[in-house]
């Protein structure tokens, strides 16, 4: 990965003017405040924004340290093609290399965004400038979180994407009476630009918006999820052993799920020298505490080293605090503990809801721990976070899960549990994943999520539901994630602590519920943000 960047995009279609798209932008400024530009098309109608966060003290091929900003700046302007793109390429080499190899004309990529326009480019090149195939092309190849935009300004076509699992965030909405098309990674944005809240979507992950309607990729990960026919998949076994057999070993998917870990912690730090991490002392965290702190000590070849710092959100002598502080002292990674009261969440009320955007409650208390956190990361001058979000979804940690188990046999509770966590992991982008990148990016920090790194998703897919929940009477859940903690060296009183939710082992949820929410009207305020 050359260049690291995190940002806001917006674009609009139809009647518009400049003032209003720059507007718009200005929206959502806080998701990158080092340098904001805008294309515009006045005579076919549409118009690109980008506000630009830009990573800063990375790790150059000569080990040095640097500011990419330059080579960062959107919207890129290609020959027709005009791009924004907001977030990271993580297979950035392997892309370099293909592109090396079949374009004798090719000049390196300076940033992740350089990379994306000069990919698509040369698949738009192939493909008979078709847009739509170049796109679903470049798709195939990323192993990227990200949202862009690409627009053609010779044959007018736009496409717009999202990544497979939804990591980054796209709203869009389409208002044909005031001929008003608006796309952006906030939907404030588009409130901003006068678009009702009943006009305005989610793009799905893995999608391409093609001039405004939705192209659905067959072979897409939520498609693969919500298609799945368990029970199609149940008649072909008589017995769940009979289906167990036709898996790898327990031993090997440890071993497996051990090296993806590994893996997908490593390249989302691969050339930054400050990460903090979202920590509450529970397993999935306390791994990624572990793994930071090997590759940090793995950095033999490189001289500048990789500062780990570790954010720990709750009210005094909360068991997310107790178990923090004990946890860093024991790993000798720095902590910094941010200890709520009442007063700090009244403070945090207003700038969560505003972020997040939803009148849920559960949102509202996990997203005040995250957007807390992220507050002081800003404040240590840190940029880029780790969080364990996925981790429940993918090994079956909600104790909600273990209801399958409740009058089923086994054989029909392990192909259940599937089921809903199929079902959990398709809707992660509207539930979980854009209220942590909105009160992470509130603070203009980015939120990376080791667990769904596309490895670890496919694996822990296929891992059957016996290795996460081994019987009904297994309370703690996770089984396989906690075996692969112990193994790495997490302490067996943290990888056997039992789930307690970020709102819950942080205090948060008692504070909002007892005192601060009697007198605060949450619909009047997301109402008012709406009107603004």
């Amino acid at each position: 990965i050359i260049g690291e960047l995190m940002c806001g995009i917006v674009g609009m279609a139809g009647n518009f003017n400049k003032e209003l798209l720059e507007a718009v932008l200005k929206s959502i400024n806080h998701r990158g405040e080092d340098f904001s530009d805008i294309f515009i098309d006045g005579e076919k109608g549409i118009g690109l924004g980008h506000n630009l966060l830009s990573i800063f003290n990375l790790i150059d091929e000569n080990n040095e340290i640097y500011d990419n900003l330059e080579y960062n700046k959107q919207p890129i302007i290609l020959n027709n093609l005009v791009l924004v793109f907001n977030g990271e390429i993580y297979n950035f080499n392997k892309l370099e290399e293909f592109l090396r190899e079949n374009n004798e004309k090719y000049s390196k990529s300076k940033s992740d965004s350089q990379l994306l326009a000069n990919l698509i480019s040369y698949y738009y090149n192939s493909n008979d400038e078709n847009l739509l195939e170049s796109v679903k092309s470049v798709i195939h190849e990323l192993d990227a979180d990200y949202s862009f935009a690409v627009y053609d300004k010779k044959h007018d076509n736009l496409a717009i994407s999202r990544d497979s699992i939804g990591v980054k965030p796209l709203f869009y909405g389409v208002d044909e009476e005031q001929d008003l098309k608006v796309f952006a990674s906030e939907k404030k944005a588009l409130w901003k630009a006068g678009m009702a809240d009943e006009n305005i979507h989610d793009l799905t992950p893995g999608c391409i918006l093609y001039n405004w309607r939705t192209v659905d990729l067959e072979d897409n990960l939520i498609n693969k999820l919500i298609n799945t026919d368990f029970k199609h998949i149940k008649s072909s076994y008589n017995e769940y052993k009979d289906y167990l057999e036709t898996k790898d070993s327990y031993e090997v998917y440890n071993e497996l799920l051990r090296d993806d870990l590994y893996s997908a912690v490593e390249k989302r730090v691969e050339n930054i020298s400050n990460v903090g991490l979202i920590f509450s002392g529970g397993v999935d965290s306390t791994i990624l505490a572990v793994l930071l702190k090997q590759i940090a000590e793995n950095r033999n070849n490189n001289p500048i080293p990789l500062t780990i710092k570790l954010y720990s959100v709750g009210v005094e002598n909360s068991q997310d605090i107790r178990f923090s502080k004990e946890i860093a002292e024991e790993l000798n990674l720095p902590i910094k503990t941010i200890i709520i009261d009442e007063t700090t969440v009244k403070e945090s009320i207003k700038p969560v809801l505003t972020a997040i955007e939803d009148d849920n409650v559960m949102k509202l208390g996990v997203g005040m721990t995250i957007y807390l956190a992220a507050k002081a990361m800003k404040e240590d001058n840190f940029k880029v976070a780790l969080s364990g979000q996925g981790a429940d979804e993918l090994f079956g940690g909600y104790n909600r899960y273990l209801k399958h188990f409740e009058e089923k046999s086994l054989f029909d509770a392990y192909f259940d549990l599937d089921e809903e966590i199929y079902h959990d992991i398709s809707n992660m982008y509207h539930v979980n994943l854009e209220r942590d990148d909105a009160v992470s990016m509130a603070n203009g920090v980015e939120l990376r999520v080791p667990f769904l790194d596309n490895d670890i998703i496919n694996l822990a897919l296929d891992i059957p539901g016996k290795y996460k929940i081994r019987n009904n009477e297994d309370l703690l859940r996770k089984h396989i994630l906690r075996d692969v903690a112990k193994s790495i060296g997490v302490p067996d009183y943290i990888a056997d602590r039992p789930k307690k939710a970020a709102q819950y082992g942080s205090g948060v949820n008692k504070i909002l519920k007892k005192k601060v929410l009697r007198s605060f009207d949450i619909n009047e305020f997301i109402n008012s943000l709406m009107e603004n």
